[in-house]
């Protein structure tokens, strides 16, 4: 069977939720040999993951499911209150980022989520795309957030083998499972990549960065424009970063809500970042028009550069 790999999480999808069945068919019969490709090499590497600590294929795919259904109840109350469920950043840390349990099955389903939903895997590819365009010029890169450490995992592979790495993520939980992804994959690399747990703005770091990766980080914290303005600082003089977030995304842990493209467009500019790259990402595949008058979610990232560094 072709896809073996990658295909074990798909039937065990399709077994437990069925309904999820025609959304999936028909997102992956539009993908090409390469997707698949892709997909089935980081299935290998995940099930190789998750046998060696012990986390069953059930559990992972559990955990992918949970986290659907987590977002789709957020949904379902914004629907009704347009509001998100969680408004203080606080909060969120208290009941998922510092929670162990809520947290691996988050990350675990999350890895999942890369290859299973459209906008996700265009954001992934997306910043891949950017890491291979600037790779012979990223000699330091840092992550904020790292999440589950599949981007964390591919800049490794594609920036120069001797940059510097650091990643900085505000959960225990998360950073332990993206330094023990890191020391599965790249058992010599591991060592040489600096690791710290807290809140990014109150690092105090006298270096700058190459490329900085910040995926799906500043819808999480109650003041996303500090963040932002902590990543413009943090840039070296050609540095590029990569910011990913979402409009109208209600989840267990967002707590900024972005109401449209250009409110994001407006503070990244605010913060004095060009953005030089950016994609729209729909989370449903209807007329634009619905999709903001329905307030259906949508994706973005950007690929971004400081305005000081021209």
């Amino acid at each position: 069977m072709k896809y073996q790999h990658f295909t074990k999480f798909i039937e065990l999808v399709y077994s437990k939720a069925p309904l999820q069945k025609k959304k999936l068919e028909k997102y992956l019969s539009g993908q090409e040999d390469s997707f698949f490709i892709e997909a089935d090499e980081f299935a290998i590497q995940y099930i190789k993951y998750l046998d060696e600590h012990d986390i069953s294929l059930d559990y992972a795919v559990s955990a992918y499911l949970k986290m659907c259904n987590d977002m789709m109840k957020c949904q379902i109350s914004f629907m009704k209150t347009g509001s998100y469920p969680v408004q203080l950043s606080g909060d969120a840390f208290d009941k998922v980022y510092n929670n162990q349990i809520e947290m691996k099955s988050y990350m675990i389903g999350l890895a999942l989520s890369q290859f299973l939903w459209p906008t996700h895997y265009a954001m992934y590819t997306c910043l891949k795309s950017t890491l291979s365009k600037f790779s012979n010029n990223i000699h330091s890169y840092l992550e904020i957030g790292p999440g589950h450490g599949l981007f964390l995992s591919k800049a490794i592979d594609l920036i120069n083998p001797n940059a510097e790495c650091m990643a900085v993520d505000i959960s225990p939980t998360s950073m332990e499972i993206t330094k023990s992804i890191i020391k599965y994959i790249y058992p010599t690399k591991h060592e040489q990549i600096k690791y710290h747990i807290g809140d990014m703005l109150e690092l105090d770091i006298n270096k700058k960065y190459d490329f900085i990766t910040m995926g799906e980080v500043i819808e999480h914290v109650n003041f996303p424009d500090k963040l932002l303005k902590k990543l413009e600082q943090l840039l070296s003089i050609n540095g590029i970063g990569f910011i990913s977030t979402c409009v109208d995304c209600p989840a267990i842990d967002h707590v900024y809500h972005f109401k449209s493209i250009e409110e994001i467009r407006k503070l990244i500019k605010h913060c004095n970042l060009e953005i030089l790259e950016e994609k729209i990402l729909p989370v449903e595949d209807l007329p634009i028009e619905e999709i903001i008058q329905r307030k259906i979610t949508i994706n973005y990232c950007a690929i971004v550069r400081s305005n000081n560094k021209n």
